[in-house]
């Protein structure tokens, strides 16, 4: 089964766009799992038996495994495989780099860790995307504009086009043409330029672009972009404080379906009184009907 075709259905199945990331801090892990790797491991699985239902994707983050250690990446391909068949699996390991290691990239995420998706950094280029969309029946989620507060050092800087402007606005007679206009046409936001660069690519139909909750206006400008076939994954929900309803509004397709909105810090280490796995469970839940919510005013306004 291809990857978009896993996702539409473990949302349908679930009637859910929450994507729950796995980010395990042994610094915030409660102390009932125990330290160390094998402690990191069984939060995992409490977190994944806790939500599965509730939830369209796992996002493990790669950072919190590969500081364990060798047995760290143990740990995350027992997570990986502790994830029910049917849930797709989003590794979130941001990889750009040269045609060939490129390859040993894909390789190690698809074939030894088992994740069903990646994200990418596209800022080598093509040729560094395409051993990922090789792999076609897996998913490459392309950075496009993140959620972090210095992402617009680069990503929101304006760029020269590479094809020049019609020459009526370099010629004598183009007095009645603006310096904006001609600035519009020949010029892009280097995260709208990404954007069109993945629909290019998107020959498989296994590409997603990543773009944060914590810049609604430019997501709708991306969603807008694309059209309704390619998945957006969403951070920046909940501990970076992007607003839920507005990126499902504007991150959603036509049809409120693609936009996975990924929640990590809120739901793992939400507070319970009544045990770990309730409190889990609730603040899940609690976002995927807020999710829900959303869908059902933005499909009710068409």
């Amino acid at each position: 089964m291809k990857f978009k075709d896993k996702l539409l259905s473990a949302a349908e199945t679930n009637k859910s766009w929450l994507c729950v990331g796995l980010d395990p801090d042994p610094a915030q892990i409660p102390k009932l799992f125990g330290k160390g790797a094998k402690g990191v491991g069984k939060f995992c699985q409490a977190v994944i038996e806790a939500t599965s239902d509730l939830v369209c994707a796992f996002k493990p983050n790669a950072a919190f495994f590969e500081a364990l250690g060798s047995e760290g990446w143990d740990i995350l391909i027992e997570t990986v495989q502790a994830v029910p068949a049917n849930i797709p699996v989003i590794f979130d390991c941001k990889r750009g780099d040269i045609g060939n290691t490129a390859q040993m990239y894909a390789k190690s995420a698809f074939e030894i860790v088992g994740a069903d998706a990646v994200t990418l950094s596209p800022y080598l280029g093509k040729d560094s995307i395409e051993p990922f969309l090789k792999y076609q029946d897996k998913g490459a989620f392309i950075l496009c504009l993140t959620s972090n507060p210095s992402a617009a050092e680069l990503q929101k800087k304006i760029i020269l086009l590479d094809e020049p402007p019609s020459g009526e606005y370099l010629s004598p007679q183009s007095k009645a043409k603006t310096f904006a206009e001609f600035f519009k046409i020949s010029t892009s936001e280097l995260y709208l330029f990404v954007a069109r660069q993945a629909l290019d690519w998107n020959m498989q139909d296994n590409i997603g672009l990543v773009v944060g909750a914590t810049s609604p206006d430019e997501l709708l400008s991306v969603r807008k972009l694309i059209g309704n076939e390619i998945p957006i994954l969403i951070p920046g929900v909940g501990s970076q404080g992007g607003d839920l309803e507005k990126s499902v509004d504007n991150g959603s397709n036509s049809n409120g379906a693609l936009a996975i909105v990924n929640i990590s810090r809120a739901i793992i280490y939400a507070d319970a009184d009544d045990g770990f796995k309730n409190g889990v469970r609730r603040s899940a839940e609690a976002y995927r009907d807020r999710i829900n919510e959303a869908i059902y005013k933005k499909i009710g306004r068409r």
